[in-house]
């Protein structure tokens, strides 16, 4: 009777255990969902006379519906998923360990996803555990590069059973033709911002302020991120489809390579882009690098913030107040993270009419 009492008590604390681990692992699945704007198939012009790297404005078609991010990806949910990779062995865990600074993947073409240990980030490393910084759950993910932004959608698309749209050994990406998580390209976030009246601003005609968007900050300390949680000037800084934060807080990642309007084809349906052309010589490093699209600008506006230091710590994003124009383009280097630079996720949905189109590196 003893035996079949302690036998009893053990499947019970099994039971209990599991239930503990799959409420725990519901908990975690939940917290990585986006909540996503449908934002409808159409026609538009993007560009604009009005700055030099804008012209010409041109018709663009995007012909299919897809759906994007309502908010920016919040340092919660990217600690989330850093942990989800970290279990299923995707992150560098020798380095981890070691530097407990950077989390690096694993690939042919490993990169650094998030600077943890970067005076700006407001990720911790501890434990073995990602966790954001108490009362920072919610703010927008800074410190992040382009590679970590896009294995971040990777991740995504594996939790909800779907295939990757980024190869990570080199880096290219199925844009169209599949269903799955990536980052939104130049022309989806722009006509996201615009949509189907031209409007400046994603909240409309009204000019740029602190009321509509956290922009056009100074900050005091190199050190200070002034953020604020992501959908704090709702509605009233949201784009006409609902969209919040496309202007302001941080300065948006794209899919597309930075170059020049006139290099690319005028009148295109479903553009990803131009080529990777464009590149900038890093003395610090004795090294070129391509440049990756950022839109919708951030927080800080300041020509001067560490100008003294030149390229790379210069950040293209501050250095304009025209930023958060719906038309205005700014770039930064491939690689790069910054405490003022995050990301939204896009999710393509492919249908039988989709045409498949890729982007990649020059080989």
């Amino acid at each position: 009777m003893k035996k079949a009492f302690v036998l009893g008590g053990i499947i019970v604390s099994a039971i209990i255990a599991s239930l503990i681990l799959l409420g725990e692992s519901r908990a975690e699945s939940e917290s990585v969902k986006l909540e996503m704007v449908l934002v409808p198939a159409g026609t538009f012009q993007m560009g604009s006379n009005e700055f030099p790297n804008a012209k010409p404005p041109h018709t663009v078609v995007l012909s299919n519906d897809f759906y994007i991010g309502k908010f920016e990806v919040t340092n919660q949910q990217y600690a989330d998923i850093l942990n989800y990779a970290l279990a299923k062995g995707y992150l560098d865990k020798k380095k981890l360990e070691k530097e407990k600074s950077e989390a690096w993947g694993i690939s042919k073409s490993a990169q650094k996803y998030q600077d943890v240990g970067d005076e700006h980030s407001q990720i911790t490393f501890i434990g073995n555990t990602f966790k954001p910084h108490p009362g920072k759950e919610n703010f927008p993910v800074v410190e992040v590069t382009w590679y970590g932004a896009a294995f971040f959608c990777n991740m995504l698309s594996e939790k909800e059973g779907l295939a990757p749209l980024y190869n990570i050994d080199d880096w290219s990406c199925q844009v169209y033709g599949k269903t799955g998580y990536r980052l939104p390209t130049e022309a989806e976030w722009e006509y996201a911002a615009k949509f189907n009246d031209a409007r400046p601003y994603p909240w409309g005609n009204a000019e740029a302020d602190s009321s509509y968007a956290n922009l056009k900050r100074q900050i005091k300390d190199p050190v200070e991120v002034a953020t604020t949680p992501v959908g704090s000037y709702s509605p009233k800084g949201d784009s006409k489809l609902g969209i919040c934060d496309l202007s302001g807080n941080v300065a948006k990642f794209c899919n597309d390579w930075y170059n020049k309007f006139d290099n690319a084809v005028f009148g295109e349906t479903d553009p990803v882009g131009p080529s990777q052309s464009l590149y900038f010589y890093l003395p610090i490093f004795k090294q070129f690098r391509s440049v990756r699209v950022v839109r919708g600008g951030g927080f800080l506006f300041d020509p001067n913030y560490r100008k003294e230091y030149g390229v790379p710590f210069m950040i293209d994003s501050v250095l304009y107040e025209e930023a958060p124009n719906t038309s205005f383009r700014c770039y930064d280097i491939l690689g790069f993270s910054r405490q003022v630079e995050g990301f939204r996720a896009v999710k393509s949905v492919a249908t039988e009419k989709t045409k498949a189109a890729f982007s990649a590196p020059q080989k």
